[in-house]
């Protein structure tokens, strides 16, 4: 303890010594040589070697302890060193300039032989002075007298690294060590096993990794990743699986660490790799033989034993575009349906009459022409939109249900004219094709299919209608014919608890009324309990699926900190289950109720307008959000204080059934909107509209829904960039009540980061295999193409017919804050679906998130630019460095600088309007 309390006064050299001593007298005590430590090992465990409670056992104990804070210690002094080698380096150049000067007349009035001398000694002793280090191979250095001070620096700049690679290797020698003495030590081995990854990141960094590297510092991280999962006592590893899986697929081309991972999968229990199976089948079409096959072995032994687990992720693979991909599925479902056929059948009737579910022939041909006009004209992708359309046309020849035998026949001769056109175009060559082929095949899909049959008749039918509900006897074949069947409902498996089977599903789908129109489905289970879902067509929730996968981390580290676990701080999880790259079910949190509906429906009760503040936009300029930012902010201002944004508030209150009840709802409230807020800004999460924050209507919990804008992908947008690090605006606020922010909000904001910031490596293990999966990465690891103007001119709109650009005045009187209501309904409800907070790249008729499966290559995305961006981005949160280069924030300054920037008005009034900034 002494030892400890010298350190943390910053006596470092005290506390360094004596911990040296202390390591000396024990090591003398049991015969252990640090630097001979695989003698020690050959003589047998010190398990066996030693009685558990005698004094040699416990020295033992000790002296492992102290290895690893040794360890701990060297991190620290390196990375200081790291922080200061910049200014040293700079100060040493500045002295030996200084130097050069002062040397110049003696330099010139000496010998040829002793010019050389004094260049070297003038050289080397600024190096010294600087860094203060003696290396044996500096005192052979000579140069000649006409080497500039640039080579000064070149010196002490390779002294540093060696200096650094010494530090590296006592690290490595006292992690090792640590593990030699107590063998059995969780922390011991997934430190050492860290340390080997670091150094090979390292490696890879600044040359090419060769034979000796992968034998120095990779197999031996294979090897300790391995040997911590075995060891873990808790209830995740998922950390260590995830490293393990990352150096795996990053050096899958070499034999020895496939042998490695092969010995650490016969010794890790098989339930572990649950947890990161959609890791596992991202890789599974990978470039290496042994690897992939390494990996249909697994998963094979996976659905062997946990079949429930895993049919559906194979099924999402089979049905992938890419042939490798589908065909290495493919062949795991082959052996499966050998043991399990029955099982393996439903499986795939099911996710595919839920595929067909989630998306009619009217809605899928509506969206996808939507993305193929921006594709096409936008991004004169000509490829994607022949692979795109020829899809679709496919699935129209295998029609089955009544909605696809409807639109065939209403649409199949337009669309056969459309698509021998295309054929057409395909089939000539790339230099010589007619352009008015694809014209013509065009005018067909958008005119008579598109622009006046699907949009008019189907989706403008649909929403003047309101039509709420879908029979699935119409949309399936055999889902309501279903009854008992072998498959677990979708997310409940729990390999410790008994399986939940399916017993039937509900006659009807309910639509929810926002954009895309996802389904509410019902299924009953084998344990007589009702489970819900939301079907959701035209969206990839694999990526929902890996934030899932973080959500739960971060839920457990949480849990395990004591002021954490105090205050309740957690994160609301639900199931997510991918069925193919567009479609997916997502586990319904039960009782609950979007922010957005919460504020609407107070404000019909109370005969107000739902949208006022936009309504009063409007009197003021019509096209308000094409504005200049001057005077938008300018008009921001203005409606912020005619409106009066309590509205939240006030419904919380008026739903509590009791004073008592309404306060611990208030507290949930503020909690966790606390901890999602600090979550969602490491993440990088955006689109935090009120559509997609969710609250528990008995407990007032937060709940955060879509996840699929992640790594301030927003704040990039060339239309409408988010500058906010999450939603914390006036309603958000005013609905904490007297506390505000002030409070209990930055009291768990504080709990949360600093729990984030302590636990950085577990965090960086789940984000860094996020980023670096090639199945979800891919459209972050780009550079976002920036949209083409469509229809008018941005400065169109802020003109007045003089040309002049418009002030901010009224053009007639403000509405009413209070409205009087037509047949119960707001006189302006067709806007409801604009202001639910659909993406600015579609309402500008852009979709970048054009589907792709991936690459061959599994380590394709490791060395992406942006990918690495995006990492380094990651880390300076976690270290409070997230506001510029040398500004590392404490936890409290941190939280308060995010605060600033969550509310401040300038970055509220350039968001896009749905994301509703007023309120």
């Amino acid at each position: 303890m002494y030892v400890k309390y010298k350190w943390s006064v910053n006596e470092c050299k005290e506390a360094f010594q004596m911990m040296e001593m202390f390591m000396d007298t024990y090591s003398k005590r049991i015969g252990f040589d640090v630097k001979n430590s695989k003698r020690f090992v050959a003589s047998g465990p010190v398990a066996s070697r030693f009685s558990s409670s005698s004094e040699e056992s416990k020295t033992a104990y000790y002296l492992s302890r102290l290895y690893c804070k040794r360890a701990e210690w060297l991190i620290k002094i390196q990375q200081d060193a790291g922080h200061l080698a910049p200014k040293a380096r700079e100060k040493a150049k500045w002295r030996s300039s200084n130097a050069a000067c002062l040397n110049q007349v003696a330099y010139r009035a000496a010998s040829p032989k002793r010019r050389g001398r004094r260049a070297a000694t003038a050289r080397m002793s600024a190096a010294f002075s600087n860094r203060n280090v003696q290396d044996d191979a500096s005192t052979s250095a000579s140069v000649s007298s006409s080497e500039s001070d640039s080579q000064v620096y070149t010196d002490i700049e390779c002294l540093y690294m060696l200096q650094e690679n010494r530090i590296s290797e006592k690290i490595l020698e006292s992690y090792r060590a640590a593990t030699v003495l107590d063998n059995k030590w969780y922390k011991a081995w997934h430190s050492l096993a860290l340390q080997h990854y670091f150094e090979a990141k390292n490696y890879a960094k600044h040359s090419r990794v060769t034979s000796s590297v992968i034998e120095k510092y990779v197999v031996p991280a294979v090897y300790g990743f391995s040997r911590a999962i075995m060891l873990f006592k808790e209830d995740t590893t998922l950390q260590d699986t995830l490293r393990l899986l990352t150096v795996w697929f990053s050096y899958s081309e070499h034999e020895s660490v496939v042998k490695a991972v092969i010995e650490g999968i016969n010794c890790i229990p098989l339930q572990t790799w649950l947890q990161v199976i959609p890791q596992i089948l991202a890789r599974i079409h990978i470039k290496s033989e042994s690897t992939s096959r390494l990996i249909k072995q697994l998963l094979a032994e996976l659905g062997k034993f946990h079949p429930h687990a895993i049919l559906f992720s194979l099924y999402v693979a089979a049905r992938s575009d890419h042939l490798k991909r589908s065909q290495a599925a493919g062949e795991v479902l082959a052996d499966l349906h050998i043991l399990y056929p029955k099982l393996v059948n439903e499986t795939g009737v099911v996710s595919q009459d839920l595929i067909r579910t989630a998306m009619l022939p009217c809605e899928m041909w509506h969206e996808t022409l939507t993305d193929m006009e921006a594709c096409l004209y936008l991004q004169a992708n000509i490829d994607e939109v022949v692979k795109t359309l020829r899809t679709l046309h496919n699935q129209l020849r295998n029609a089955q249900t009544l909605p696809e035998l409807r639109f065939v026949d209403r649409f199949g001769k337009e669309l056969a004219a459309a698509e021998a056109y295309l054929e057409k175009y395909v089939a000539s060559a790339p230099m010589s094709r007619d352009e008015s082929l694809l014209d013509n095949a065009w005018k067909l899909y958008y005119g008579p299919v598109f622009r006046k049959n699907i949009k008019d008749n189907f989706v403008g039918q649909r929403m003047a209608l309101r039509v709420d509900s879908l029979l699935l006897r119409e949309c399936t074949l055999t889902l309501t014919q279903s009854s008992s069947m072998s498959l677990a409902v979708p997310g409940t498996y729990d390999p410790a608890s008994e399986v939940v089977l399916i017993d039937s599903f509900h006659q009807e789908a309910v639509l929810c009324k926002t954009k895309k129109r996802p389904r509410r489905l019902l299924i009953k289970g084998s344990d007589g309990h009702e489970y819900r879902f939301i079907l959701k067509g035209n969206e990839d929730m694999r990526q929902d699926e890996r934030a899932m996968q973080l959500f739960g981390l971060i839920k457990l580290l949480l849990s395990r900190d004591t002021e954490a676990a105090r205050r309740s701080l957690a994160i609301e999880q639900f199931p997510i289950i991918p069925l193919s790259s567009s479609c997916g079910l997502a586990g319904f949190y039960p009782n609950c109720e979007d922010l957005h509906d919460i504020v609407r429906d107070y404000r019909v009760a109370n005969n107000i307008e739902p949208y006022y503040e936009n309504e009063l936009a409007k009197r003021y300029h019509t096209k308000w959000e094409y504005l200049p930012i001057p005077e938008r902010l300018k008009l921001f201002k203005i409606i912020w204080n005619k409106a009066p944004g309590d509205d939240l508030k006030r419904a919380l209150w008026y739903k509590a059934p009791n004073a008592e009840e309404w306060l611990t709802r208030r507290t949930n409230y503020t909690r966790s909107t606390a901890v999602m807020a600090m979550t969602g800004h490491i993440l990088g999460l955006g689109d935090r509209h009120m559509s997609n924050i969710m609250m528990h209507e008995r407990t007032g919990k937060i709940v955060h829904i879509d996840f699929g804008d992640c790594f301030e992908i927003t704040a990039q947008r060339a239309q409408f960039p988010e500058k906010v690090p999450f939603r914390l605006t006036r309603m958000i606020i005013s609905a904490m009540e007297q506390g505000t922010i002030e409070g209990t909000f930055k009291f768990s904001a504080n709990h949360t980061m600093r729990v984030l910031r302590a636990n950085q490596e577990s965090l960086m293990a789940v984000l860094e295999a996020f980023v670096f999966d090639p199945l979800v990465s891919w459209y972050y690891t780009q550079d976002l193409q920036k949209p083409t103007e469509v229809g008018p001119t941005a400065a169109s709109h802020l003109r007045t017919d003089s040309g002049a650009v418009c002030s901010i005045t009224p053009i007639d009187s403000p509405p009413s804050y209070y409205t009087k209501r037509v047949h119960g309904h707001a006189s302006n409800s067709n806007i409801d679906d604009l202001l639910c907070g659909s993406r600015p790249d579609e309402a500008f008729g852009i979709n970048p998130r054009i589907k792709d499966e991936g690459s061959d290559d599994g380590s394709w995305q490791y060395g992406n630019p942006k990918a690495i961006e995006i990492i380094n981005r990651i880390r300076d949160k976690l270290a409070g460095a997230d506001f510029g280069p040398g500004q590392n924030l404490g936890v409290a300054e941190q939280v308060e600088k995010l605060v600033e920037q969550a509310t401040s008005l300038d970055n509220l009034a350039v968001l896009f309007p749905g994301w509703m900034g007023f309120w």
